[in-house]
């Protein structure tokens, strides 16, 4: 699988990111230590751009077992949930609202993607701060 970040995209990230910062493209499933609560039943698919600091627990991260390289730097996410990306899919300043937005060469895959900032300290049951 390949993700391409688009330009607009990667300076809305980058103006967000903290050096150390690691970057994960989150599939809200209920699976590791970001999720909300265990359960899920989504009738659309939530991903979340999560900006993780380099002094983050590592507790549960095992679960994000694909790491994709892009111009932005390694991206992690989980291999279960490239089912519901393309190939070659890129992350882009949609139309519109200009929320983030994952495409693909069959459409929008996601919409209204939120960069949130995940810390130790601000993380409250996996929501951390919404960055935008």
């Amino acid at each position: 699988m390949k993700l391409t970040i688009d330009e607009a995209a990667e300076k809305r990230i980058a103006q967000k990111m903290q050096p150390s910062d690691h970057i994960y493209l989150d599939f809200e499933d209920g699976a590791g230590p970001f999720a909300h609560s265990s359960l899920t039943c989504r009738l659309d698919l939530s991903f979340r751009v999560l900006l993780v600091a380099a002094d983050y627990p590592n507790e549960g991260l095992e679960v994000y077992d694909e790491i994709l390289e892009t111009t932005l730097g390694p991206v992690k996410l989980k291999k279960s949930s490239e089912v519901y990306l393309d190939p070659d899919t890129q992350l882009v300043i949609g139309d519109g609202l200009g929320a983030l937005q994952l495409k693909g060469p069959s459409g929008v895959l996601a919409d209204n993607i939120p960069i949130i900032r995940m810390t130790a300290a601000s993380d409250t049951l996996g929501k951390g701060t919404v960055l935008g």
